[in-house]
């Protein structure tokens, strides 16, 4: 444990001991500590880690005096922005122990040539990811376009309002790419950008401690977008998070959106556009090209892929 984080864990624990919750040695996590505070029969615990932007501390547990007191403790509510490696928990779900609701975010058509970027966000609570996954929602990738289309009906009428679906079809992706690369920035900065703009949207509506997301790069991406959004509340960003029922169902509702679209733009256009970055895409660039021409490229593909090297 480095010098920091050890006067931290020193420094809450003493905190603690005065409001009487009595605590443990703990043990080291990644980035971190986790100590376990005990009042009566109450448990909670405390995780303290070292992140980028200094000390930050989760508290986890069952609604109560217990839980109420230690977050007094820890200040900020007890949650603050966190990492996957503090918070995220084993089993299907992975939003702290004792949350009552929680958001889960994805998207799909990042690595598609042609077509939009889609980007979902849901709020959910436990009993309602009991019924998701009844129903059979999991992952998008796992799942056909026909039964991503029926569940995508029974995840918005089962959550209403939230949930959050952003498209941006490939002119308004082009567009925005471009901004973000004059800035120096990447994909993953708009990615980040669009994530945090539906999760602020739910949050505008909805109180939520607890924001779950697929992660796709460095955390700082989709925080630095959330802004103060994030504080207060636990951001849990974890690779393959559709293991989260969130997660999975954001994953199907941006799936389907993405579906959506592309079978628009092949109307539009009379043609067929392939799914993915390989199979059948020189094919389709060929017909396009002899169809409509170059100038009308960016209306149905992401100018950024090197497939498109030929326009530059």
């Amino acid at each position: 444990m480095d010098k920091v984080l050890k006067q931290a864990v020193t420094d809450i624990k003493e905190k603690l001991a005065k409001a009487r919750i009595d605590t443990d040695t703990g043990h080291a996590i990644n980035y971190g500590w986790q100590l376990t505070g005990r009042r009566g029969s109450e448990t909670v615990r405390i995780t303290v880690y070292n992140g980028k932007k200094g000390i930050r501390l989760v508290v986890q547990g069952k609604t109560g005096a217990l839980k109420e007191a230690a977050e007094q403790c820890c200040g900020a509510g007890g949650t603050v922005a966190g990492t996957a490696a503090a918070c995220a928990v084993p089993g299907t779900e992975l939003r702290p122990p004792g949350t009552d609701c929680w958001i889960g975010a994805d998207e799909s058509g990042k690595g598609d040539v042609f077509g939009p970027l889609a980007a979902a966000a849901c709020m959910v609570t436990e009993k309602e990811a009991q019924t998701l996954r009844a129903c059979g929602v999991t992952d998008s990738k796992a799942l056909s376009d026909t039964a991503v289309a029926d569940l995508a009906g029974k995840i918005e009428a089962l959550l209403g309002d939230r949930t959050i679906v952003t498209v941006y079809m490939p002119r308004e992706y082009n567009r925005r790419y471009g901004e973000y690369k004059e800035a120096g920035k990447n994909l993953n900065h708009l990615l980040g950008g669009l994530h945090g703009e539906n999760i602020k949207r739910l949050l505008s509506m909805h109180k939520c401690p607890c924001i779950i997301i697929d992660k796709f790069g460095k955390d700082e991406y989709v925080l630095r977008a959330l802004g103060d959004a994030a504080v207060g509340r636990t951001v849990i960003q974890v690779p393959k998070g559709e293991r989260d029922t969130a997660v999975a169902a954001a994953s199907v509702l941006a799936r389907h959106a993405f579906v959506c679209a592309m079978a628009g733009l092949e109307k539009k256009y009379g043609m067929s556009f392939p799914k993915g970055a390989f199979a059948g895409i020189d094919g389709a660039l060929q017909q396009f090209r002899t169809m409509h021409g170059d100038a009308l490229f960016e209306n149905v593909g992401k100018l950024n892929f090197r497939t498109f090297d030929f326009l530059r």
